[in-house]
């Protein structure tokens, strides 16, 4: 899981492509970077932490020029490491160019072997650096030509976007796995000149249009390549080949990310998050109804699916744990005194609002089940009366490895436990999850295949994976329980 920001034509870019990536922060916060074109020269800046920390007044005034790529990330392959970080800046047969990448290819390891066979030489140990180094060996005229005989030899998940000194290119893979959107500045926001070339922007997510003044236009299409002249902001639309087909038919959407990872302010594939995971909480009521006095989400992810849970059944909506906003990503832990006091830090429950009370508590999913039964213990010492666990998505059992970080098969309680046991091992008066039959029929017309299946990609509910190698992986895998 990692944030794509790129755009054309602005005077402003890096400090545009800055607010951009401060957008897509919730995307990853290991590290960013940005690339910006400047008379045919690249520059870049990039490091380890937030956008934020990372980025000033002065570092950005040192990121000249009008178009710009950029990227946060949050590694599910190849670790922290600098060389990881990007975009990664290279030259390609003579070409300078920027790459930033979203997702996990799946052949990777073969990959990496194959070209290490032939001599290619690693600065790190993300999947993204195999792909420049197949675009370097690739045929074809141009950048454009190369990208289409690369996109050929990846399995897996991938979302791109290359700039060079003449084009930005920006790539989905042909199952459509995670989201990149189309967007165009509005013309009076930041004209060049009166007559400036259209001015275009590239996003993860359309959360981050509305900060910077663009207006969505569409979503890239599975198996579609977008190729953008700089100079005249000319935009054509190819089709990639690939080892899948590029029909409708065969998309597979990660529906995770309307779940959980996307910003509710978000549009996916044509749909709002927050609607999303609102109508997944009424349906979670219809389908699991309990009697109860409240319902309480766990923030901030199961906010949307609670009020959706309330406003079906009838039962009011209350804030029954604070989040606090100011706990880092990690936290030094000495002792075992400290470590029980991580998740008091993240969450203060409200003892007035929860004492003597039966809470219906909503959640968009369960991975290992340490936190939420660490959650049930906050509330019953809080004076919870009863606590029924809610969950607005199936279980979670089986690994991803299309780029979002689901722990392995033996760590998910899911995979491990029925659903007594699980209720049983979280403390909790009941507990129910969403069907997966009801999470498919979520989907619109427009992502619904010719055979009126859903579109989404199921695989981390249903273990049913899109390519060999995945299977192969899962096959590998252990699948003794590791307790915790």
């Amino acid at each position: 899981m990692c944030g794509i920001f790129a755009l054309t034509q602005h005077r402003e870019a890096a400090h545009i492509a800055f607010l951009g990536l401060f957008a897509l922060q919730h995307r990853g916060q290991e590290s960013a970077g940005l690339a910006t074109l400047n008379k045919g020269q690249i520059t870049l800046h990039k490091d380890v932490g937030l956008v934020s920390d990372i980025f000033s007044s002065e570092t950005l005034g040192r990121l000249p020029g009008t178009a710009a790529v950029g990227h946060v990330r949050y590694s599910t392959a190849g670790g922290e490491s600098g060389g990881n970080i990007q975009p990664l800046a290279a030259r390609v047969n003579g070409l300078h160019v920027a790459l930033a990448h979203n997702g996990n290819l799946v052949n990777a390891p073969e990959l990496r072997e194959d070209l290490e066979r032939r001599g290619a030489i690693f600065q790190g140990t993300a999947d993204t650096e195999i792909i420049l180094h197949l675009l370097a060996q690739a045929p074809g005229a141009d950048l454009g030509a190369k990208l289409k005989h690369v996109s050929g030899l990846l399995e897996g998940a991938f979302t791109l976007v290359l700039m060079s000194q003449t084009h930005l290119y920006a790539c989905v893979d042909s199952l459509g796995y995670r989201p990149l959107s189309l967007g165009k500045f509005i013309r009076d926001s930041d004209p060049l000149t009166n007559h400036t070339p259209d001015c275009w922007v590239i996003s993860s997510e359309t959360c981050s249009f509305e900060l910077v003044n663009a207006r969505f236009e569409r979503d890239i299409q599975p198996g579609e390549l977008i190729e953008i002249e700089l100079a005249s902001g000319n935009l054509k639309s190819h089709t990639l080949p690939n080892t899948h087909t590029t029909s409708k038919t065969e998309a597979k959407r990660c529906v995770f990310e309307q779940i959980y990872f996307a910003r509710p302010d978000s549009y996916l594939w044509g749909q709002s998050t927050f609607l999303f995971r609102e109508t997944l909480g009424e349906k979670l009521a219809l389908q699991s109804p309990v009697n109860a006095d409240l319902v309480i989400p766990i923030p901030d992810s199961g906010v949307p699916m609670a009020m959706g849970y309330a406003k079906a059944s009838g039962i009011p909506y209350a804030i029954g744990l604070i989040r606090n906003h100011y706990v880092g990503r990690t936290f030094i832990e000495p002792t075992q005194t400290i470590r029980n006091f991580r998740l008091r830090l993240k969450l203060s429950p409200m003892r007035h609002v929860i004492e003597g009370k039966k809470l219906i508590v909503v959640d968009d999913s369960i991975v290992r089940g340490t936190t939420s039964r660490r959650i049930v213990e906050l509330l019953r010492e809080a004076g919870a009366k009863e606590v029924h666990m809610r969950i607005g998505s199936p279980p979670v059992k089986f690994p991803c490895f299309y780029g979002i970080d689901t722990p392995k098969r033996r760590e998910l309680l899911a995979q491990q436990m029925s659903l007594s046991e699980m209720r049983e091992e979280l403390q909790v008066d009941s507990l129910a999850y969403l069907s997966i039959d009801t999470l498919h029929q979520m989907a619109t017309p427009q992502q619904r295949t010719q055979e009126g299946k859903s579109g989404f990609c199921d695989s981390c509910f249903s273990g049913c994976y899109s390519d060999s190698f995945a299977q192969r992986r899962l096959r590998e895998e252990p699948t003794a329980f590791v307790g915790g």
